[in-house]
């Protein structure tokens, strides 16, 4: 009875474990690669901020048609109903009759169209429509400017979390190592060849690794969770696929040109620019003769009668007093156009500072990963030596595990460094509008 038992216990547990390692394997499989070129085309479509800086473009190109729209006038229905308290002569609605045959009556309604359109204002409207239309060009700059900044974030967090997952492998390849290396020593101190210090020293170690490996994928999961929220993602349940980083030296003379022509944050403050100046010419065209031509067509209903007419009028108006309205308005825009120039020349300097302070850190950067490459060769020839000697009793396990740790430490480096530079290209690519 109870080796049947038990036959059926070790039965149950061999079919039940491979399903168990099925299952973790088809969770494994679930979770989506996620590359950096689907983050950012992601990023585009669904980012929040994007949608919101769309809408605001949608509407200032609105708002410019809607100028455009006015410039050619506006046709108004009318009908209007009058009642009076005593009837009157109020209108001839017939060839003229004579002064004791006019008919009158207590009600009147007169109904019709209008169409009215300014001819002259000394170009306002058309210095308006060239405001609307550079506004509708800022608002599209902006979203430009939105679109390329979200998407350095997304590289940048992107590269971030792969230069920690490059970190962690780095340290599971020394965990890997310890382990044997603390089978090596745990089976040299049974025949009694190797101290239980040595067996003490390199089990502690273990745990120090197993501990940064837990806090570098404590890191890992922050970047990720931050990489699913710039993506609007609701789940951080992802793997990251390696990005090949080829680091090059740069020339900032040659970028310089496609700085000038695409950098996001110089074209954003060139149309606010043109804005502001169109709003000053506008403002001082408010100082013009404005000329207006109406036409109008319309039916009255009157004394039991109902005949219609038209006219049309032309109206020259110049304000010559309204107490510094005008110039005030004119004072405001001269002066949102001074600010705009002042913010035009800080952009400017501060462009052209970052650019050289990029150019620089990644030309040098380049330089510090070649010398971690040789560091990493330079201590993995270090760390050889040091297993070979105490593998032979030359050398004690505190030299042994210094020189495991200087080389994996110089590997974790190494490729952070790769990665580093990558980050730093993404802010490049902001600047050059790429």
């Amino acid at each position: 009875m109870f080796k049947k038992s038990l036959f059926s216990l070790l039965a149950f547990s061999l079919t039940v474990l491979p399903t168990e390692g099925n299952i973790t394997y088809a969770n494994q499989q679930k979770e989506k690669i996620l590359t950096i070129q689907e983050a950012l085309s992601i990023a585009t479509k669904r980012n929040l901020q994007i949608k919101a800086q769309y809408s605001k473009y949608e509407s200032d190109k609105y708002k410019f048609y809607s100028q455009i729209g006015q410039r050619f006038g506006q046709i108004t229905l009318f009908w209007k109903y009058t009642q009076y308290k005593f009837p009157r002569t109020v209108a001839p609605i017939q060839p003229p009759l004579l002064p004791g045959n006019l008919p009158v009556d207590d009600q009147v309604r007169v109904y019709g169209f209008q169409y009215s359109v300014r001819l002259f204002d000394g170009c306002q409207q058309f210095f308006l429509i060239k405001a609307k239309k550079y506004q509708a060009d800022t608002s599209y700059a902006q979203l430009i400017k939105t679109t390329k900044d979200m998407q350095q974030q997304v590289k940048e967090v992107y590269l971030k979390a792969l230069s920690l997952k490059a970190q962690i492998q780095a340290m599971e390849e020394k965990l890997k190592a310890t382990r044997q290396l603390y089978k090596t020593i745990y089976e040299a101190y049974k025949v009694g060849k190797k101290p239980l210090l040595d067996l003490l020293n390199v089990k502690a170690e273990l745990k120090n690794i197993e501990a940064q490996i837990v806090q570098l994928k404590s890191q890992l999961k922050s970047q990720k969770h931050l990489l699913a929220t710039l993506l609007d993602l609701k789940t951080n349940n992802f793997l990251l696929k390696d990005v090949k980083i080829t680091p090059k030296p740069l020339d900032s003379e040659k970028l310089l040109s496609q700085l000038i022509a695409n950098n996001p944050d110089l074209r954003v403050i060139s149309e606010q620019k043109k804005v502001a100046q169109a709003y000053e010419k506008a403002a001082l065209a408010e100082f013009a003769p404005k000329v207006d031509f109406v036409y109008t067509r319309q039916r009255y209903v009157y004394a039991g009668q109902s005949t219609s007419d038209w006219f049309y009028a032309l109206q020259a108006s110049l304000p010559i007093f309204d107490f510094g309205k005008r110039f005030f308005d004119y004072k405001s825009a001269r002066a949102l156009e001074r600010q705009v120039n002042y913010l035009q020349q800080q952009t400017v300097k501060n462009v052209m500072e970052t650019y050289k302070s990029l150019i620089d850190q990644l030309n040098a950067q380049i330089d510090i990963i070649n010398a971690s490459r040789e560091r990493v060769e330079f201590t993995k020839k270090a760390y050889q030596i040091e297993k070979n000697k105490y593998r032979l009793g030359k050398t004690d396990i505190y030299n042994l595990l210094e020189a495991q740790a200087l080389y994996f430490s110089a590997l974790a480096q190494y490729r952070a460094n790769i990665y580093e530079w990558g980050i730093l290209k993404a802010k490049l690519d902001y600047l050059l509008g790429k």
